[in-house]
């Protein structure tokens, strides 16, 4: 049996790596789970000169070795539709190389942009993010979710946002929907209103 490859992918603003423990976290427990004998102290967290200013995209991706290590300038995506689509065989517990799930997922999308996935009848996430979700209440995170996110849970932490069971019936009940990742924070305003949800 093949063993799965993970991916790791890390805010690099300014020179700086951003929220890394949180990052290493996440790797150390995707180790151990996988018992693979990965030592984490081996990476170098020196950013290349070379980058200078901006924001990067570090992407990791190992297994039981770094396969590799890369950079990339990071332009956030524009969505401004999303289509709800059913993800109950979706599992996603991992941040696994192999997307391939997601992609046929993606194949659901129609004229939107991008997919919102339910499973058991709740919200969880995108095809890429987390979500967020607004209202005079306040942020509210579904309790539910396929990928539990670096930011996700750094927010929740925190005490910026809050969990809370969502079903799509739910989603009249908030007016603004974010996402979120490693790369997106909720002060990129990557957002659009639930009536862009279709």
């Amino acid at each position: 049996m093949n063993t799965p490859r993970f991916i790791e992918s890390i805010r690099v603003c300014d020179g700086k790596f951003c929220s890394l423990e949180w990052h290493l976290r996440r790797m150390r427990q995707t180790i151990a789970y996988w018992q693979y004998s990965l030592d984490l102290s081996i990476l170098s967290w020196q950013v290349p000169e070379e980058l200078g200013s901006g924001i990067f995209k570090c992407r990791i991706v190992y297994d039981s070795k770094i396969r590799e290590m890369t950079y990339s300038p990071y332009q956030p995506r524009i969505i401004r539709s999303l289509k709800l689509v059913d993800g109950d065989e979706l599992d996603y517990a991992f941040k696994y190389e192999d997307r391939s799930v997601i992609m046929r997922l993606l194949q659901l999308k129609e004229s939107c942009d991008d997919i919102l996935i339910t499973k058991g009848g709740y919200i969880t996430d995108t095809s890429y993010s987390n979500v967020v979700l607004e209202n005079s209440e306040g942020l509210f995170v579904p309790h539910t979710f396929l990928l539990n996110g670096t930011r996700r849970q750094r927010l929740l932490s925190e005490g910026i946002m809050r969990e809370r069971a969502i079903r799509p019936f739910d989603l009249g009940q908030y007016h603004r929907l974010y996402l979120i990742n490693a790369l997106i924070g909720l002060e990129e305003d990557v957002s659009l209103s639930l009536s862009a949800v279709r």
